[in-house]
Parts: structure tokens; sequence; C-alpha cells
């Protein structure tokens, strides 16, 4: 099978299965051809290789470094034939990423509080302005758009 065959097959780039290849993460057998300019340049892929690429689009697909996908592959390979060695170090991985997705949603929800108080300010702001079009008295500065009403403040002055 082409590597053209194979990423239209798996959904990724022959590009992509090259970077795979260069990282380690398959090692397709190389074919001897008839002509002396491609001989060995050829790959073949084995069903082991079409599912690791598979497996590694989904690690792909969670996030999971390069690095982190070839520590599970190690284990995979250095563990008994039913590849049951790295069930633990997937699971290990996968209770890692989830506390981080965790750890992002907490900050992202920190994020969405600052950003709706700092429209409020802002509302705050325009509305000082429609009642007061002069100029005010002191430096206005743009900082003051994206600063949290002061404590002494209301969000309805």
């Amino acid at each position: 099978m082409k590597i053209s065959d194979v990423a239209k097959q798996l959904g990724l780039t022959p590009k992509t299965i090259r970077f795979y290849e260069d990282q380690g993460l398959i090692t397709p057998k190389r074919a001897d051809s008839g002509s002396w300019f491609s001989k060995g340049k050829n790959r073949v892929f084995r069903q082991e290789d079409l599912s690791r690429l598979d497996f590694v689009k989904k690690a792909r697909e969670l996030d999971f470094s390069i690095k982190e996908i070839q520590s599970i592959l190690e284990h995979y390979d250095q563990g008994p034939s039913c590849g049951c060695g790295a069930r633990g170090k997937v699971d290990e991985l996968l209770k890692r990423k989830l506390k981080e997705v965790r750890e992002l949603q907490h900050g992202l929800k920190n994020l969405e509080e600052r950003l709706i108080e700092i429209r409020s300010n802002n509302a705050a702001i325009a509305s000082r302005f429609d009642n007061a079009p002069n100029e005010p008295h002191g430096e206005f500065l743009i900082a003051d758009y994206i600063l949290p009403l002061s404590d002494g403040e209301s969000k309805n002055d």
C-alpha cells in the first residue's frame, strides 16, 4: 500500500505520516524495487503500521504530545504480546490530561468572569461620557477600558 493510500484511508497527510516515521512512531518496511533510483525507498505498510498510525492519530486528537505517544508505544513494544503493558501508561496520561483540562476550565471560568466585569466597567464609562460629553477632568487612559471598577464606584454610576 502506498503512503498516499494509507494517508487517505486514515485521514492523514503523507507529510504527517513521514513525520511520524521520522519520530520513530512507525517503522514501515522498505521495499526493494528494480530501479537503482528508488531502491529501498518505497514504504510497505503492514496492518501493524496502520494500527499504530491510527493509534497515533487518535492520541494526537486527545492532545497527547509526540513524547507521550513515544512513551506509550515503548511500553506497548516492551510489554507482553497482548499489548496490555501500555494500558497503565495510557491510564496515567489520561488522568494527567483530565487534570489539565479541568485546570484549563477553571482558568477559563475565571477569565470569563473578569471579561464580564470589564464589559460592565466599559458600559459604566460609556454612560459617564453620555451624561457629560466634555472630556472628563484628569487624564483618561486607554487602560481604564480594561480595568475593573474601583471599590468606591458602583456599576450604575
